[in-house]
């Protein structure tokens, strides 16, 4: 286990010490996370990318901005609202102006991304490997295990055709499931380190990492694994841990964690940073 499981462990840990001293009903907010996520912080002695300076590189559009809770699992756009995913809740979001319009609970204690497929939200976890499937009621979602996944957790999901693409825990893998019978098909290595959040354009899947890139996008080539293109955001240190990305179906919406902001941005167009090896 390297220093960033044992920090991500302690915050986990820290976590659920606080969460056993709550009564019954009681909520834990996104700010009690962050608290939570203090302390491990100063148990740890760790520094994370908060800290790391962004290297120069191509910058997205930025097309507008609005408020965020300043923490994020994932995020995705459906119906003409977004939703994130916080720890222990799920934000359904106006793009207008940043209002929560409605607050979900997700399908575990600790909620990892969701994505919206055929009026179902499937939503990760970071409490176990499950992958959770949920139908929106009057009362709330409805969740059902759909599948355990490969790896211990998961923390990106995305729809590409008719496959389920999920990341892994602290990993550079892809999985991808058929959404059919949600058997997996296959397993990419990729060049990408502790991948987030996903989001399919049409064209490229967009990802980012918890632990390098700081304040950056990069999008993974599907074939190879290899990371074709690195674009910064333009406040890339007012949200240097980037774990929330979502297609409209014109522009990419970017949030993080402690990020003040979710930025609307221009689909990049030409190819930016490439990798050590790129595809000729």
């Amino acid at each position: 286990m390297d220093s960033f499981q044992r920090h991500e462990k302690m915050v986990w840990e820290s976590f659920r010490k606080y969460k056993k001293g709550l009564g019954k009903g009681d909520i834990v907010t996104n700010s009690v996370w962050r608290e939570c996520r203090k302390r491990a912080v100063l148990v740890t002695g760790l520094l994370i990318s908060t800290a790391s300076v962004v290297s120069l590189g191509n910058t997205l559009e930025l097309l507008g901005k609005i408020p965020h809770s300043g923490y994020s699992e994932g995020l995705d756009f459906y119906e003409g609202f977004l939703w994130n995913a916080l720890p222990q809740q799920i934000l359904k979001i106006d793009p207008q102006d940043g209002t929560i319009v409605q607050r979900y609970s997700p399908a575990s204690d600790y909620s990892e991304s969701i994505k919206w497929i055929a009026g179902v939200l499937w939503n990760l976890s970071f409490s176990d490997n499950g992958l959770y499937r949920g139908k929106l009621t009057k009362s709330g979602f409805q969740f059902e295990k759909g599948l355990s996944l490969s790896e211990a957790h998961g923390w990106g999901i995305e729809k590409v055709g008719s496959e389920l693409i999920v990341t892994g825990n602290f990993s550079n893998k892809l999985y991808f499931y058929d959404l059919g019978n949600l058997k997996l098909k296959k397993t990419l290595a990729t060049e990408g380190v502790d991948l987030e959040d996903l989001a399919w354009d049409g064209r490229r899947l967009w990802t980012s990492s918890y632990t390098t890139q700081s304040g950056k996008i990069f999008s993974i080539n599907l074939k190879s694994g290899k990371v074709d293109e690195i674009w910064q955001l333009p406040d890339a240190d007012q949200c240097p841990v980037i774990d929330g990305i979502a297609f409209d179906g014109n522009s990419l919406w970017i949030t993080g964690k402690e990020c003040p902001s979710i930025y609307r941005v221009k689909i990049p167009s030409t190819r930016s940073l490439s990798s050590k090896n790129p595809k000729k």
